[in-house]
C-alpha cells in the first residue's frame, strides 16, 4: 500500500510539473473579470489614432461611476523614454478611460492628454521668438484653455490639441471661442545693474507687442522670471540639499521680514558656483538649463533662485481670473495700465528671498 500511495503521489507530481506551465500561460490579468491586456489594447489604439504616436499604457485601475464600470490608466507617450522629458511628473499626470459596457464590450475611450500636448504645441510655437529676443537661455511653461460658450452667459473648457485647432474654431465663431494663456518665460540669467535691468524691460515689452500681432494678449497671464544663471552650475545640487537643511534666519529686507539661509553660506554657495559657471561653455550652460524638469520650474522650487520678475495681465484676464482687483482698479480708472502701450508700464520686481551674493 505504501509504494502504491507513493507511485500516485508522484504521477501527481509529475503531472503539476508538466501542466503548470501550460495552465500559467493562460491565465491573463483579470480586473472587474475583465482580461487588462484587451483594455491596454483599446486604450492603446485610441491614442495613436488620435495622437498619431504610440503610448505606454499602464497602472490600470477600476471604479464604478453612479453603477457603470470604469477603466482607468495612466498614460504618457513612448517617445519621451530615453529622452530628458523621461522621469518629469509634468508628462505622467495624464489619464484615459473606457467604460465597460453591455456584453463585455468596451466603449469609446477618453483622455486627459490633450492638455499637455496642446501646451506643448503653443509652447513649440511661442519659443523661437523668446529666445530671439530674451536670448537662449530661456525655458517656457505654458498653460492654455480653449474656452467655448453658447449664448456668453457660460464659458466652459474643451478639448483641442492644437493651436491651429483652436485658432480655426475662433475664426469660424470668433464670438463663442477664446484663447486662454498662462505663460511663464524663465531666464537663466542674472541681472548686475541698471542697465541690464532696462535692456530686459525693452524686451519684455516687445515680446507682449509679438503676443498682441498673435492674438494672444487679450486673454493673457504672464510671468517672466529671471532665475540665475549659478542653478547651472555642477555644484548647485550639492548646495542645495545644504541650503534645505540649513537653520534659516531672519532677515528683514525692505521692512519685510523673511527667512533665508545663514549668510555664510549664502556667500559660499555664490562664490563656488559662480567660478564654474564662468568656466563653462555656453553650449553646457543650455544643457544644464534644458535638464531641468518642467514640474521644477514653480515658485515654490525657485523662489531662493529668482531674482527679478515681472507679471502681466491682460484686462480682460483680470476681470475673469482676479474679480475683485479688476473691480477695485475699475472703480479707480486704473484699468489702462493693463494695456501696456509703454515701456514706462514694464516695472520689474525684485525677490525679497533672493539668496544670492554677488
Amino acid at each position: 500500500m505504501l509504494k502504491n500511495k507513493n507511485w500516485k503521489v508522484s504521477v501527481l507530481i509529475a503531472m503539476i510539473i508538466v501542466f503548470t506551465p501550460i495552465l500559467y500561460k493562460g491565465l491573463k490579468p483579470m480586473i472587474f473579470g475583465y482580461d487588462i491586456e484587451k483594455v491596454k489594447t483599446k486604450i492603446g489604439s485610441y491614442l495613436y489614432e488620435k495622437y498619431g504616436e504610440e503610448f505606454v499604457v499602464d497602472r490600470i485601475g477600476s471604479r464604478n461611476v453612479r453603477g457603470d464600470k470604469e477603466f482607468v490608466a495612466r498614460i504618457y507617450p513612448k517617445s519621451i523614454i530615453g529622452t530628458k522629458k523621461e522621469g518629469d511628473i509634468y508628462y505622467y499626470k495624464s489619464t484615459a478611460s473606457v467604460d465597460k459596457i453591455a456584453f463585455g464590450r468596451l466603449g469609446t475611450p477618453g483622455d486627459s492628454y490633450s492638455y499637455i500636448y496642446r501646451n506643448d504645441d503653443v509652447e513649440k510655437y511661442l519659443l523661437p521668438k523668446a529666445k530671439e529676443i530674451f536670448g537662449n537661455r530661456v525655458r517656457l511653461k505654458v498653460d492654455v484653455e480653449h474656452k467655448v460658450t453658447g449664448d456668453g452667459s457660460w464659458w466652459a473648457g474643451y478639448k483641442s490639441k492644437s493651436l491651429e485647432e483652436m485658432r480655426e474654431a475662433i475664426k469660424k465663431r470668433p464670438k463663442h471661442n477664446r484663447i486662454e494663456l498662462k505663460l511663464y518665460i524663465y531666464i537663466f540669467d542674472k541681472i548686475d545693474n541698471e542697465a541690464e535691468k532696462e535692456k530686459r524691460r525693452r524686451e519684455i515689452f516687445e515680446y507682449i507687442g509679438y503676443l498682441k500681432k498673435e492674438g494672444l494678449f487679450e486673454y493673457l497671464e504672464m510671468g517672466v522670471i529671471f532665475i540665475d544663471e549659478r542653478v547651472l552650475a555642477p555644484s548647485y545640487e550639492e548646495y542645495k540639499e545644504k541650503v534645505e537643511d540649513s537653520d534659516e534666519v531672519e532677515v528683514e529686507i525692505d521692512g519685510k521680514s523673511v527667512y533665508l539661509p545663514p549668510m555664510k553660506l549664502r556667500k559660499e554657495m555664490s562664490e563656488v558656483l559662480q567660478k564654474e559657471v564662468n568656466e563653462m561653455s555656453e553650449d553646457k550652460l543650455i544643457e544644464s538649463m534644458e535638464g531641468i524638469q518642467k514640474s521644477d520650474l514653480t515658485y515654490k522650487k525657485t523662489k531662493y533662485d529668482g531674482q527679478y520678475f515681472k507679471w502681466i495681465y491682460s484686462i480682460k484676464m483680470l476681470e475673469v481670473n482676479y474679480n475683485s482687483a479688476y473691480q477695485e482698479d475699475l472703480k479707480n480708472g486704473n484699468l489702462d495700465c493693463y494695456n501696456y502701450n509703454e515701456i514706462s508700464k514694464i516695472d520689474m520686481g525684485e525677490s525679497l528671498e533672493y539668496i544670492y551674493i554677488n
